[in-house]
């Protein structure tokens, strides 16, 4: 079936300006769910799922869940992509311009992650619904939380997607539609957090124990011996990031707490291990280290933050299989990589559906230069298309 590109358009921009980051999805599954009602899809097939009570953060809404169990026969193919954007893409203005989607929102993203991917399995959604259980079963899920670690890939309700499980997955959240990722590292976030003790900053600075130079002193140590940033070592190879720092609350006042987030990334999991391990010794190093007069001491706690597990799939596995071949279907040159990202692929496959993931359009993704290309777009959803062909002629 050719894709409309027209409509395919209009409805990306409709979702394009609805704001709903992380935790925030309502939004966007309402819009999901009006749009499957107009295809003529039964309130019975779209199931949402409680991804968001396990999760760090809340949430309005659960993964999206729409189940076609078609004639039954066949393996269950799996669609999926995510709602949310990073939060720099809420207030994003979208422009058409020409082959391009760009943003007039100075210093926004625009939102193309993920809002191409639900755009893209929308087509799929209505397609089936055209097709009246003529196929192959297929399920479409539309994630929630996924630029905040995979959350709500890591809460899906597998038992919602229909019997048999899928065993074929197709996840849409990249660039290059030919490009298919198969091979994803492993990520671990954990907090860290440092209690030292308050103190007036000038009459009384001798009798504080400040908690942000604990954190400058393990981090300058991480730095200097090569487990922060990039990491390579006899030991292993990996990398570890603190991205995000917050403590103080005044100039006259020695910081009593401070609170960091961070992540080792890794593809062998005993080394991601070690990664943590070592930022606990640097950290409690430190916090011994940091006195004030009394000989008082610094405390360092470290507590787990969402993770996930690395993927490989072999490029002879069905599912890569199928995947070249709806491809070249769509008139492109597949190939198979593997990157030190993270995608709703990765829990996927974690709960037992070989999963890979295409790209869909997005460029400078979490930045304000973030475009769209448009061929790239509607070549994924000829691709989504092709994927549920599969499943027609099965």
């Amino acid at each position: 079936m050719a894709l409309d590109r027209e409509r395919a358009l209009r409805e990306l921009m409709e979702l394009l300006n609805i704001e709903a980051g992380p935790a925030k999805e309502k939004p966007v599954a309402e819009w999901l769910r009006a749009r499957f009602k107009s295809f003529g899809v039964k309130d019975s097939q779209v199931l949402v799922d409680e991804a968001q009570h396990q999760s760090e953060y809340g949430g309005d809404t659960g993964n999206v869940i729409v189940r076609f169990d078609g004639h039954g026969k066949g393996p269950r193919r799996l669609l999926s992509t995510h709602m949310d954007t990073v939060p720099l893409a809420v207030g994003a203005k979208p422009r058409l311009d020409g082959d391009y989607i760009r943003n007039d929102a100075p210093g926004k993203a625009l939102g193309g992650d993920n809002r191409l991917g639900c755009g893209v399995v929308l087509q799929a959604v209505r397609r089936l619904a055209e097709l009246g259980g003529k196929h192959a079963p297929v399920t479409c899920v539309f994630h929630v939380q996924e630029e905040v670690g995979l959350v709500g890939a890591r809460g899906l309700d597998v038992k919602k997607l229909g019997d048999p499980k899928p065993s074929l997955g197709f996840n849409f959240d990249s660039a290059e539609p030919q490009n298919i990722l198969t091979k994803v590292i492993g990520t671990q976030r954990f907090e860290i957090k440092i209690a030292g003790k308050p103190a007036h900053a000038g009459e009384h600075v001798h009798l504080g124990v400040s908690a942000s130079q604990v954190a400058a002193y393990a981090l300058a140590d991480l730095g200097r011996s090569g487990w922060h940033g990039k990491i390579a070592n006899s030991e292993g190879e990996g990398s570890a990031n603190a991205g995000i720092l917050r403590g103080g609350e005044g100039t006259n006042v020695v910081v009593p707490e401070f609170y960091i987030l961070a992540e080792a990334r890794a593809w062998d999991p005993q080394f991601r291990k070690r990664i943590v391990e070592k930022w606990k010794e640097v950290f409690a190093k430190a916090a011994a280290e940091v006195k004030n007069e009394m000989g008082e001491c610094a405390s360092v706690s470290f507590g787990p933050g969402p993770g996930y597990e690395a993927f490989a799939i072999p490029d002879e596995a069905p599912v890569v299989q199928e995947a070249l071949a709806v491809t070249k279907a769509a008139g492109l040159e597949g190939r198979t990589y593997s990157n030190k990202g993270g995608v709703d692929a990765n829990h996927l496959n974690a709960h037992g559906i070989p999963t890979v993931t295409f790209g869909c359009g997005m460029r400078e993704v979490h930045t304000a230069k973030e475009y769209i290309v448009l061929k790239d777009y509607y070549d994924a959803c000829q691709i989504a298309l092709n994927i549920v062909a599969a499943a027609e002629r099965a």
